[in-house]
């Protein structure tokens, strides 16, 4: 499914079977929401899932809640993630059999040949975590994850340098401002604690897996991305993937929140009000610079509240390489989403990835 025109050559299956392994909450769900899809379809589902339904029957219920939860944001298209994954995004990769990191080249023959399932499991996980993370806040907008996703990784999960790690390309400073750190047998909070703190009391059913999954990070933090022995702890499929979501979008509604919306507040308080300038200022905050990125383009624009947003987006795309390298990736994305028509302002903004 990430090869469709054969270019590629990919034909590394252990990522696929990786999935078919896991055991976690998250892919528990998820067969569970394939093999109700498929019953309802009147088709016969995957050997593997329906295996592994038959073995949920105890927690069927809590499942079906999962499942079923209702969402206050639109989801991503399975579509559109397709048609990422035709891109070309090259580095190493870890498939992660029994727990094990598995290095490969991301490229050619040694490179992953995804299955419709492991599709179908990127699309779930995403919307869940989702799902999960704009209860209790203001919602994400999933629009602006679809371009940051694309453009670093093109769902590509099992990714894994020393510059980042998994879909998110996580790196250990977002972890350690969630999760916190032990530092000469003293435990220090992170400044983004709350945000884990949130998940665990959440009532949402989405969050039910990601919680279960990391039950102790609060207590005792995850091993940090940055080492590739901790790899599969933040790109298997299952908990790796379920892990590296929750981290990355909640470290995304950490800068959004708490450093972004009060750097534009202080100078504009009308255009940190508007989405589209606060999440472009947060993709600011993913370049080389990090957070201290966006709050220095807020003083270079000189955004104020007679600023029209409109032209504050502009300016942010014209005046930030990484928010431009965005935009460019999400085109490249478009042309395989719909190849040969011209791109709209929607399916420029993300609004056409969107159900």
């Amino acid at each position: 499914m990430n090869d469709k025109s054969g270019k590629k050559g990919v034909s590394n299956l252990e990522v696929n079977q990786s999935l078919v392994q896991a055991t976690d909450p998250l892919t528990q769900a998820f067969a569970y929401s394939n093999f109700e899809a498929s019953q309802k379809a009147g088709y016969v589902v995957a050997c593997e899932l329906e295996d592994r339904f038959k073995s949920l029957k105890k927690t069927t219920k809590d499942i079906a809640k999962v499942t079923k939860a209702q969402s206050n944001v639109k989801a991503i298209r399975r579509e559109c993630i397709e048609a990422s994954l035709q891109r070309e995004v090259g580095n190493q990769g870890y498939s992660c059999l029994k727990d094990t990191p598995k290095k490969f080249e991301n490229a050619g023959k040694s490179a992953p040949c995804l299955n419709s399932s492991t599709v179908d499991f990127i699309e779930y996980s995403l919307n869940q975590a989702l799902n999960c993370m704009s209860s209790d806040r203001m919602p994400i907008d999933p629009r602006f994850i679809l371009k940051k996703i694309n453009n670093e990784t093109a769902f590509n999960f099992y990714i894994a340098y020393n510059g980042g790690v998994g879909m998110g390309q996580l790196t250990s400073n977002p972890v350690k401002e969630l999760a916190g750190w032990k530092e000469d047998g003293e435990f220090i909070e992170g400044n983004g604690r709350n945000i884990l703190e949130t998940l665990m009391k959440s009532q949402n059913p989405a969050c039910k897996p990601f919680r279960e999954i990391m039950k102790d990070d609060l207590v005792n933090p995850p091993p940090r991305p940055g080492n590739p022995k901790n790899y599969c702890t933040w790109v298997s499929p299952g908990k790796g993937v379920a892990r590296n979501l929750i981290y990355s979008l909640g470290y995304y509604v950490h800068v959004r929140d708490s450093i972004v919306k009060p750097a534009l507040a202080s100078r504009a308080g009308k255009l940190a009000a508007n989405q589209d300038v606060l999440n472009y200022l947060t993709l600011v905050a993913y370049g080389p610079q990090g957070p201290a990125e966006a709050k220095a383009l807020i003083r270079k624009l000189r955004l104020s509240n007679t600023t029209a947003p409109g032209e504050a987006v502009s300016k942010i795309i014209k005046n930030n390489s990484y928010v431009r390298q965005t935009e460019v990736k999400m085109n490249e994305l478009l042309d395989e989403y719909k190849p040969g028509v011209p791109h709209t302002p929607a399916d420029k903004k993300g609004d056409t990835c969107l159900k």
